[in-house]
């Protein structure tokens, strides 16, 4: 099976709810939903549990649940019963044999009126086609309302029961240890009430064997068979297309889909990752137990067991600023590099993404001044100018001038007037403050973008800067640093354009030398970090970017975002690949982002609570071991 969490809006507060705040507040949109079924489908994975939130708050949850039965799987729909008209009609349309509904009641609780009403109109309506299920959070609960409840309306016989567990921030309410024998003997008497009326028990995850009698064990069921040996990925697919290990450990790790085959090997890398903190056990008497050697056990939630032991992980327990709530896709413009495909290629771009493609910059005429990158293919770049499918800017950017500006600078004038002129190119990114003063009282009607390479990294150069840039890219330096960034484009005053996958460190004390080899004609630059990176491959974790799962962070201080990788992405399958995942915000692994040769180069796993507290850490990486600790003993291996 696979759990696809369609949205995380619910129009429930349960206080025992654990999924916390594991995934941002939003939808999963169509087109990614029907990737994540195709990726189940294809892992040969019989079941997708449709998951929240509450999952019929989706907007196209009708499409979704038809898109499941037409791949021939078995859809379970985990809901709270208040779902609207639409969702249940559509539910009853799906085959009957095709889909279910478990209805997790609120057992114990003083719903109003109307709610009871909704409730019982639903379970009325889907009959056999649903089953009750109860979250136990606290002893004494009267188990039996759940199957008053399922008697009333003609629900399947069986009541799926489960513990809730707790979010590693303890901010939820859980059922404690202390509290499970208690508890076991409880269900033992319900189960004995119901067994003669037909009913039987659907255990979920957590349980272990010691909370019930050796009778209870071999009389409850198939149901109740390795009962202690649930505690395992599914995994759970959030909306943007990561896997988590389950909603308690939710914060630990965030793995994207992509690159990831299949739904058996995304568990294998998902358990692998936990396998460190099992053995723990929720009680103290779990590391003597023979259950636990024997494998017959696993010593209950693994996020309890961590609770106990004080074993939360780094990422799990450094406290980060609160995080900003990001949108269902991009609501953000974005410069995206040219490479040499056909007009084709860029018109498909500009149908599927419209005005959310700013520019596509290109590099000047060579001759004429450099562009601070290495002379790249551009023989279909006159096609395109011509063709004028998607707005074009013209980078003019060495990293210094190659001469003094008054011997050249009528030469760069005349090379931007024609590109304005003959194909209505009217954007242009300067990396010299005297040469955009210049280029501004000849083509006053031209816009112009400060490039990252004039390394503004304070709001006083920024307010330099204003009355003759239109637009700010900073130091790739502040990438990481919120406040700085938010200083600057206070400075600034107009717009502020973030580089969101360079691949350069940001202590890197190499960089200018590097541009300089590569805008000045050397045929195959060398990274010229290499040896401080084999020596220290945590550096590479440092490096100006940012995750497209994670890019929500930087929306407060950023109006636009740039894709670099002119040389990176050249591949255009690549290419489409990385701009769909930071447009649309679906995950990917940081080697997949075409940055450069101080990238992060393996199958390295960074959750949103890394992000949060790097940039919040205050960047002294020679007296911290956050960066170090997150890589593994090796950050140019693979650590999944």
């Amino acid at each position: 099976m696979a759990n696809l969490v369609l949205t995380t809006a619910c129009n429930r507060k349960c206080a025992y709810c654990f999924a916390g705040n594991t995934a941002l507040t939003r939808e999963m949109r169509l087109d990614a939903a029907m990737e994540a079924l195709d990726w189940a489908a294809a892992s040969e994975r019989a079941e997708i549990r449709l998951m929240g939130g509450e999952p019929t708050l989706h907007l196209q949850f009708p499409s979704i649940l038809r898109a499941v039965t037409e791949r021939g799987l078995q859809a379970l729909v985990f809901s709270n019963g208040l779902m609207s008209a639409e969702a249940l009609a559509a539910i009853l349309e799906a085959p009957a044999d095709k889909c279910r509904v478990m209805l997790n009641l609120n057992i114990g609780e003083a719903d109003t009126g109307a709610v009871r009403a909704h409730l019982s109109r639903t379970a009325s309506a889907l009959g056999n086609r649903a089953f009750a299920g109860v979250n136990i959070h606290r002893p004494e609960l009267p188990l039996m309302e759940a199957v008053d409840f399922a008697e009333k309306h003609g629900m399947e016989k069986v009541i799926r029961v489960g513990l809730a567990h707790p979010r590693l921030d303890r901010k939820n309410l859980w059922l404690h240890p202390r509290d499970y024998r208690r508890v076991g003997d409880e269900i033992e008497l319900f189960l004995r009430q119901i067994q003669p009326e037909g009913y039987s028990l659907s255990f979920d995850c957590g349980f272990v064997p010691c909370m019930f009698s050796a009778d209870f064990l071999q009389t409850a069921g198939a149901d109740a068979e390795n009962i202690g040996c649930r505690c395992g990925a599914i995994p759970d697919i959030l909306p943007d297309l990561t896997a988590i290990h389950c909603f308690p450990l939710g914060e630990l790790d965030q793995l994207p889909l992509s690159g990831v085959d299949t739904a058996t090997e995304m568990n294998d890398l998902l358990h692998g990752r936990m396998r460190v903190f099992r053995g723990f056990g929720i009680f103290r008497e779990c590391r003597r137990c023979s259950l636990l050697q024997n494998g017959r056990c696993g010593g209950g939630c693994l996020a309890a067991a961590m609770l106990r032991a004080s074993r939360t992980p780094i990422t799990a327990c450094v406290t980060a600023p609160a995080r900003s709530e990001a949108p269902p896709e991009a609501v953000k413009t974005w410069s995206i590099p040219y490479i040499d495909q056909p007009v084709e290629f860029w018109a498909a771009l500009a149908d599927e993404y419209g005005d959310a493609i700013k520019e596509v910059y290109f590099p000047v005429n060579p001759a004429v001044v450099g562009s601070g990158m290495p002379v790249q293919p551009e023989r279909r770049l006159g096609e395109l100018l011509r063709s004028g499918v998607v707005p074009m800017a013209g980078l003019v950017n060495p990293f210094v001038l190659s001469r003094p500006l008054d011997e050249i600078g009528g030469g760069i004038l005349d090379e931007l007037r024609r590109l304005h002129e003959r194909y209505g190119v009217c954007a242009f990114t300067v990396a010299d403050a005297r040469l955009a003063e210049l280029i501004k009282s000849d083509l006053p009607a031209v816009h112009l973008t400060a490039s990252c390479l004039l390394e503004v990294a304070d709001e006083y150069q920024a307010a330099l800067l204003r009355d003759v840039f239109d637009t700010l890219v900073p130091s790739t330096s502040t990438i990481r640093q919120p406040g700085r960034l938010a200083a600057i484009r206070a400075g600034f005053g107009r717009t502020i354009r973030l580089i969101v996958n360079e691949g350069c460190l940001i202590p890197c004390l190499d960089r200018k030398q590097h541009f300089f080899e590569m805008g000045s004609g050397c045929d195959n630059p060398r990274s010229l970090c290499e040896s401080r990176l084999l020596r220290d491959p945590w550096l590479r974790l440092t490096g100006a970017w940012i995750l497209p799962q994670h890019i929500h962070l930087l929306d407060s201080v950023a109006d636009q975002y740039k894709l670099a990788g002119r040389v990176t992405l050249s591949d255009p399958d690549h290419y489409s690949k990385v701009l769909r995942a930071y447009i649309r915000r679906r995950a990917l692994w940081p080697h997949e982002i075409g940055g450069g040769p101080a990238s992060v180069t393996s199958r390295l796993a960074f959750p949103l609570a890394y992000f949060q507290t790097a940039m919040s850490c205050g960047h002294v990486c020679t007296d911290c071991l956050y960066c170090r600790r997150a890589a593994g003993p090796d950050a140019g291996e693979d650590a999944s």
